[in-house]
């Protein structure tokens, strides 16, 4: 009886990612496309929104995520043992959809798909540790951390765009604004506007511009001080905002104004919270120190003759 060769090699496993990541290219690609040829061919200008793309990519996407978590895994566990784990986090995957722990469908499932990639990625560092060359294992170890930062950005990606609370509110000068849904509140106050630049006809400056000082409280409890500009350019015919961005550690706080009444003095202000949005930028610089650390890696290893000479001896040894 012959012996059954196994699926999960790396050969077959990078196959099937190919494969994914094309078709998952291809429905970007053909989305992008479909504005410019109806343009071209009816005349009608059509728009595809965020909605378009994530109904028909998620699914790739998360294929994708899971053949990551494939390849980590294949030559370092069982065919049976990788099929265990990735239907047990796939099934969890399902029961979080059902149950929902984060109130959102796509954060509920990508969750743990992308926790299982994270720790197949992990174990691979883990691994790369213990490599006998000092240059496979600070290759190895870089190429998985730029892997890890790719996931992270993901996460980031999918918590940020699912969980973020937005909403507006028009709070007059010396007033609190609560916003619906939000931790944060706003109290306006000043308003104090002047012109600037040069005079333009019946007008002393060509710029008019209202600055809008305001408290930040979360929670009730006071927070920063802010500032927006809502300036009016004469000249070019046109109006537009500065903006409010505070970065922390789990959240970045947005504001920015919508419309402004001197008369009444007050101003209508839109606010965005964005939870979990530290996860993006953690994988950005993970992406980066990664990538570096590859690049200096293999720039040193081409400069060190003696290097490569002693790894040649270990290869012809083994």
């Amino acid at each position: 009886m012959m012996d059954k060769k196994p699926l999960l090699t790396p050969k077959n496993t990078m196959l099937a990612t190919v494969v994914v990541f094309l078709l998952l290219a291809t429905i970007i690609f053909m989305g992008m496309l479909t504005p410019l040829i109806a343009k071209l061919t009816t005349g009608a200008e059509i728009r595809l929104e965020p909605a378009y793309f994530n109904a028909r990519t998620a699914l790739p996407a998360a294929g994708l995520v899971l053949l990551l978590s494939v390849c980590m895994l294949t030559g370092h566990l069982e065919q049976k043992s990788i099929l265990l784990i990735v239907s047990g986090y796939t099934a969890l995957a399902a029961f979080f959809a059902v149950i929902s722990p984060f109130g959102n469908l796509a954060t509920d499932i990508s969750v743990p798909i992308i926790a299982l990639a994270m720790l197949a990625t992990i174990y691979r560092i883990g691994k790369a540790f213990s490599r006998d060359s000092l240059y496979s294992m600070a290759r190895g170890t870089s190429a998985h951390i730029i892997h890890l930062g790719i996931l992270f950005i993901l996460l980031g990606i999918v918590l940020s765009a699912n969980m973020k609370v937005e909403g507006s509110n028009t709070i007059s000068s010396g007033n609190i604004g609560q916003f619906t849904g939000q931790d944060y509140s706003i109290k306006v106050n000043s308003m104090d506007s002047y012109y600037s630049g040069e005079p333009y006809q019946t007008y002393s400056g060509s710029v008019y511009t209202t600055e809008v000082s305001f408290d930040v409280y979360r929670n009730g409890a006071y927070f920063r001080e802010g500032q927006v500009k809502y300036i009016t350019d004469f000249k070019w015919g046109q109006s537009y905002t500065t903006t409010y961005i505070h970065r922390g550690l789990t959240e970045e706080l947005f504001i920015a104004p919508r419309a402004i009444s001197l008369q009444k003095e007050e101003i209508d202000l839109y606010m965005r919270t964005v939870p979990y949005i530290s996860f993006l930028w953690g994988g950005l610089y993970m992406l980066a120190i990664g990538i570096i650390a590859l690049i200096v890696i293999d720039h040193g290893r081409g400069r060190d003759p003696q290097s490569r000479k002693s790894d040649k001896n270990i290869r012809g040894k083994r």
